[in-house]
């Protein structure tokens, strides 16, 4: 889970609701006190917090609990979930989330949380349309940002969880080829990461996806340059934090702007041999962490463009 700088939390919320330290501090605390806070130095209570964010009517928890129930029984279905979702098994996915929300609180942060899962699952089971699944993440995007559009216009400080349901969201415009409203809601995002209220490893990690979805949704719209230069730099961070979890698949779309670039005359069709290595690679480090989905989706793409595969070489 991700760390949040509460001072920082409060001041952004409170420049974004445009109201004074005077006026958020009348009846709570005195406006030094809440610049103290704002400014990191003084430490945040948990019910003046609380007090402070319910003024501005956002979400309460301090610590932006995700989907703990009521023993914190549920981290571990939620993990399994996740990784089910990243390796394309959503039958087994859909199980996992029957069952967690059977031991599910009635936790506002928990509602959200489900509700995004069985949209994203009603689509990729075929259960609903791209349209539908859109309005689906929308509902579950109000549960705490009823005017979420507003808040992507200015600097707001998203939850962690409100940036996976939006980048969810700029996924599926994603899938209905709407490209220009994925890419500004992938921009939105990376630029709430930058500034720093909210930090971990979680957070690398949700960087890197944002710019990994970034990068292909530069890639629909031929702007080669930056897909490139973006899964670059995703690639380089992954090593760096020795993060291999998607690898694979920033390898895969590496290969994928590579035949782009060489069909649009950017490159020689020599460096078809490049893209060729990148998605063995993919292929390979897929299978050897037991991603067979994954791994049998390289091993088409590459039957499809380069014909033969040999799994022993």
């Amino acid at each position: 889970m991700s760390n949040y700088r509460a001072g920082d939390v409060i001041r952004m919320t409170r420049e974004y609701v445009g109201i004074s330290r005077e006026e958020l501090s009348d009846g709570i605390c005195s406006p030094q006190t809440l610049y103290r806070l704002e400014y990191g130095k003084t430490r945040v209570k948990k019910d003046l917090y609380a007090r402070l964010m319910a003024k501005m009517e956002r979400v309460p928890e301090k610590n932006y609990a995700v989907c703990i129930g009521k023993n914190m029984e549920l981290l571990d279905e939620r993990e399994l979930l996740e990784k089910a979702m990243r390796e394309y098994d959503f039958e087994k996915a859909d199980k996992i989330l029957e069952e967690l929300k059977e031991k599910a609180d009635d936790n506002l942060i928990t509602r959200q949380y489900v509700l995004k899962a069985e949209a994203l699952l009603d689509y990729y089971c075929k259960r609903s349309d791209g349209e539908e699944t859109i309005k689906k993440l929308e509902e579950a995007i109000r549960v705490t940002l009823p005017e979420y559009e507003k808040c992507l216009q200015k600097k707001f400080p998203f939850t962690e969880q409100e940036i996976m349901n939006l980048m969810s969201l700029a996924n599926a415009y994603f899938h209905m080829e709407k490209y220009e409203k994925a890419i500004s809601i992938y921009q939105k995002l990376l630029e709430c990461l930058n500034m720093e209220y909210i930090f971990g490893e979680y957070v690398d990690y949700m960087q890197r996806l944002i710019m990994r979805n970034l990068s292909l949704a530069y890639l629909e719209t031929k702007r080669y340059e930056e897909a490139m230069e973006l899964n670059d730099k995703c690639l380089k961070l992954a090593k760096e934090k020795n993060d291999g979890r998607d690898y694979h698949v920033l390898l895969s779309d590496k290969a994928a702007i590579i035949l782009s670039q060489i069909k649009n005359g950017e490159r020689g069709v020599s460096d078809r041999e490049l893209a060729k290595k990148y998605l063995r690679q993919s292929y390979f480090l897929a299978a050897a962490k037991g991603g067979e989905k994954p791994a049998e989706i390289y091993r088409k793409a590459y039957v499809k463009e380069f014909e033969g595969f040999n799994k022993n070489l």
